[in-house]
């Protein structure tokens, strides 16, 4: 006879945004939260059970579809651009996550949001989905855009 043991925790995460433009120095900020899909999911179990060799998350993608997310999602509905991310970190049970596009990157209007990992790759639709927003923004040739994410354990 084995003792079970059942631990339950939430996880939160929260995006806070910074649209920041060139010319005239104006800065915008949003913020919203997402969902977690079953594959981000399954991405700390395997982190957890130290199964498989890649499950960091290391991009951030945008995207123009706006239908609403579910936990089954896999992709975003129509993805306009990724970037890898340029900072993660933990501390205690609060992981920090920053992303970037320049002027170039991810103009126009932005609908949906999220993370991948294991295998991902600048390639749209490649990697493994960890959380999917729905958020309307539009971004201009005339502003970069600050993305810092924060996934907390509670």
């Amino acid at each position: 006879m084995g003792i079970k043991a059942k631990i339950e925790f939430k996880m939160n995460c929260h995006w806070e945004l910074t649209f920041r433009n060139v010319h005239t120095g104006i800065i915008r900020t949003c913020e919203f939260d997402n969902i977690m899909v079953t594959t981000g999911l399954n991405m700390i179990a395997k982190r957890l059970a130290q199964v498989g060799n890649d499950c960091n998350i290391t991009y951030v993608a945008v995207g123009t579809n706006n239908t609403a997310p579910v936990v089954g999602d896999t992709t975003l509905g129509t993805e306009l651009d990724r970037n890898t991310v340029t900072a993660i970190s933990a501390s205690g049970a609060v992981v920090s996550i920053s992303g970037f596009f320049g002027v170039t990157e991810a103009n126009g209007s932005l609908e949906e949001w999220a993370l991948f990992g294991e295998a991902a790759s600048g390639s749209a639709d490649s990697g493994t989905m960890f959380n999917h927003a729905l958020f309307s923004e539009t971004k201009s040739s005339s502003e970069t855009l600050t993305m810092e994410i924060t996934i907390t354990f509670v």
